[in-house]
């Protein structure tokens, strides 16, 4: 019985961590992010290029995240995505910390949660950015001894990426994505 109580909470542990991961075997790489990140110059709007899919933005298109400063100094989280076939949009509020905020130089993790939850994990680590064209957005959890669990998004200005920074992104998703596991976003839907 004991065994069954333990292998139920490891169950619900992973259920809750994964569920918005790609989840494989390994573990966490450990990428270097942006450092003097800008917070300012990140605010604002940003296209989803691609991603992991996430349990949260299954089949999601025409997705979009804005980002402003709220009063307390914390960043404001809105996601929108279009939600086929019904043709609604969905849009999430959330909120974000710096991980580390009293870090010189300062680096690019930010601890980001939904629904009223305390943003309390570096999940969103800005591993590239040149704050006007793209962010190249990931972040990993191991679970359990032998597991992982990775995010990825890839943020532009603009629905669309210049050749340039396709280029730029590449050697990124070489080193650390596995690329069966991406799915373009698409903004050509209304």
């Amino acid at each position: 019985m004991k065994s069954l109580v333990v292998l139920s909470i490891v169950l619900a542990t992973v259920a809750t961590t994964c569920r918005a991961q790609i989840i494989s075997l390994g573990q966490c790489a450990v990428p270097d992010v942006v450092e003097n990140f800008n917070v300012s110059a990140y605010l604002g709007k940003w296209y989803e290029i691609e991603r992991y899919e996430q349990v949260f933005q299954r089949n999601g298109e025409c997705v979009t995240a804005t980002y402003s400063l709220n009063d307390d100094g914390s960043v404001r989280v809105e996601n929108a995505m279009l939600v086929p076939p019904s043709g609604k949009f969905d849009i999430d509020i959330g909120r974000a910390l710096l991980s580390f905020p009293d870090e010189d130089p300062l680096r690019a993790k930010l601890n980001v949660s939904f629904g009223g939850m305390p943003p309390i994990a570096s999940n969103y680590w800005v591993l590239d950015t040149d704050y006007e064209s793209f962010a190249f957005v990931f972040s990993c959890f191991p679970v359990g001894n032998t597991l992982k669990g990775d995010n990825y998004w890839l943020l532009s200005r603009t629905p669309e990426l210049s050749p340039e920074v396709r280029d730029r992104v590449e050697v990124l998703i070489d080193l650390y994505l596995n690329r069966r596991h991406i799915r373009r976003t698409r903004h050509n839907l209304y």
